[in-house]
């Protein structure tokens, strides 16, 4: 094998990895309360030195590079002087968990699977059925991230195209071949072609890092020459200029691809056989397979024509006119969302401005004569929550302070679920102005419970804008008269014209001859009306009317000729009925003496 020893860094736990080369066993530990956290111990439990760490974890290149070192017997940098200490004082992870190490050669020690089923690493490329019955497969890779990556019968893996298989078998090999070039990857392992090719590209730092930015897409050409924006990866808005015959040099070799974006302006991307020179170049650099060479190299051309320099002036047929195209796209399509921006906050401001049918309600509550101070003081508070939910659809609750008067209380800020604060708007100042705020100290056992929090002490208190709004609804709901139930036969009665004088026992009377007497519970009803009980129940009482199953109230037979004459009830004689149609009946004849 050419190239440097394979070495296999695995994860065990989140606190113990291995380094495994040829046999012996590198162990890679966190020591808790240290300013070098991570430690790298030999096979022979020596401390040998301090892998950098990244996100908390230790660095695998820099793993296998002190590993490589050490077992080649070459140099490896030395512990810090305030973290070192005897070897024979460290702990491992085995002996910490009660396995001790004594009666063991430094052979059984090593004796560790370098990979495979032993760690129980879940396989990141696959084939995947895409139905139950597994007639369409796919193969995917997990490390690519942030999302699996799809895979084509080459083992590349793709993000733009997915490929479908027919078979589990062509998706598995697919797997299987991504997966190997996973390993090399990771063991740092070129083959002897693969290391002749990356000499052969010979870049230069400059052309290496050139082809990067290019490959983010950070690479443009303009009159003034060639720019790479944002390369810094700690800084913002960091810019370097780029020799103006380095990227045409690459665009000659077949490397580099250009767009045109907008007028006078170009885009530079990776060819496919870019990418792959990339990726072997880099994988050859990290592995010291290849040298540097200090200046840029010239590649054989395969484009036929010379680079044309935007500064020169030169451009290519057909660019113009593409660019132009480009950039009417892009401004066609900001000119599309801002008018979509535009249309919402024109949407948004007429709903705010629009008052809800609830609030109406409210409003027109408030403006009853005689309204009660504790019932004005809940529909007040409604009327906070209708207006400042219209026009901060956010807000949850608001902070009530002293207003003008010191014994009223006005809102002045606004929150949010999360506790974000924000100053009341000015229609919503304006609309709550216009009402007075009737949250008086007189009032203060009504509206502070619908209060997440009250401060006494400053005066300042938290009103929950849903809890107001549910009280107010309450009580309208409870001023509102219940409406009477409603039945086919009451739509049927529709034809029925009241011929008895109002008020009198004759329209009760007739009103249950048509059946359009109901009872409610311990009242009763009459075409959606509620009927004083104390109309109704000294006829029922009397004999003249009586309760039905059905729930309705009907006349007993010959009502109208028995209210027609004086009744005596308990010695009173009462008064003849006067409805229409009815008559007095003679009086009764007497015998005997007059009593």
């Amino acid at each position: 094998m050419a190239g440097k020893r394979r070495i296999t860094v695995k994860r065990i736990t989140g606190f113990l990895w291995h380094a495994t080369t040829r046999g012996q066993v590198y162990t890679i530990v966190k020591e808790d309360g240290h300013e070098w956290p991570w430690i790298v111990l030999s096979p022979e439990r020596e401390r040998i030195a301090h892998p950098s760490v990244i996100n908390d974890e230790p660095f695998t290149d820099d793993i296998r590079g002190i590993v490589r070192a050490h077992a080649d017997g070459k140099p490896v940098p030395g512990l810090p002087a305030d973290s070192e200490r005897a070897a024979d004082a460290v702990t491992t992870p085995e002996e910490a968990a009660g396995e001790s190490t004594e009666g063991s050669d430094a052979d059984e020690a090593a004796e560790v699977p370098a990979s495979g089923d032993a760690y129980n690493t879940p396989t990141p490329a696959r084939a995947v059925a895409l139905d139950l019955i597994g007639s369409k497969w796919v193969a995917e890779c997990d490390r690519h991230g942030p999302v699996s990556m799809g895979l084509n019968k080459f083992g590349d893996a793709v993000a733009d195209v997915a490929y479908v298989y027919d078979n589990e078998q062509d998706a598995a090999d697919a797997a299987r071949f991504h997966l190997d070039r996973h390993a090399a990857q990771d063991a740092d392992v070129m083959t002897p072609e693969d290391i002749d090719a990356a000499q052969a590209l010979n870049f230069s730092r400059d052309q290496w890092r050139a082809l990067g930015w290019m490959r983010e897409g950070k690479v443009r050409e303009t009159v003034g020459g060639f720019t790479a924006f944002d390369i810094s990866p700690d800084k913002a808005d960091v810019s370097a200029k780029i020799n103006k015959r380095r990227v045409p040099g690459l665009w000659r070799a077949g490397f580099v691809k250009v767009f045109a974006v907008a007028p006078r302006v170009r885009e530079f991307g990776l060819t496919d056989d870019g990418e792959a020179a990339f990726r072997l170049w880099s994988q050859a650099v990290r592995i010291g397979a290849v040298t540097e060479p200090e200046k840029d190299t010239k590649h054989t051309a395969v484009k036929d024509g010379p680079y044309r320099w935007l500064s020169a002036g030169d451009t290519w047929p057909g660019e113009v006119q593409a660019a132009q195209a480009a950039a009417d796209a892009e401004a066609k399509e900001e000119a599309e969302a801002a008018a979509l921006r535009k249309a919402e906050e024109e949407r948004a401001a007429l709903k705010a401005a629009t008052p809800t049918d609830d609030e109406l309600a409210v409003i027109d509550a408030l403006g009853r004569e005689g309204l009660d101070e504790n019932a004005a003081a809940v529909l007040s508070a409604a009327y906070i929550g209708h207006v400042i939910t219209r026009y901060r659809t956010g807000a949850t609750s608001v902070r009530l302070d002293e207003g003008s008067n010191d014994d009223e209380r006005r809102v002045s800020r606004t929150y949010n679920v999360n506790g974000v604060e924000k100053p009341i708007t000015p229609e919503a100042t304006d609309a709550l102005s216009a009402i007075p705020a009737n949250l008086t100290d007189a009032t203060a056992d009504t509206w502070h419970a619908l209060c997440t929090s009250v401060d006494e002490r400053y005066g300042v208190y938290w009103l929950d804008l849903q809890a107001a709004m549910d009280a107010g609804r309450a009580a309208l709901a409870a001023d509102e008269e219940p409406a009477a139930e409603e039945s086919p036969e009451l739509r049927a009665s529709c034809e029925f014209v009241q011929t008895a004088e109002p008020g009198t026992d004759a329209e009760v009377i007739e009103w249950a001859g048509a059946g359009l007497l109901w009872q409610r519970g311990d009242g009763f009803g009459h075409a959606g009306r509620r009927v004083p009980a104390a109309r109704v129940a000294p006829l029922i009482e009397a004999g003249t009317l009586y309760r039905s199953a059905d729930g309705r109230v009907y006349p007993v037979k010959d009502a109208k000729a028995e209210t027609a004459a004086p009744v005596m009830v308990g010695g009173c004689c009462s008064r003849p009925s006067s409805f229409p149609g009815a008559t007095a009946a003679p009086p009764a004849p007497t015998t005997g003496a007059a009593g």
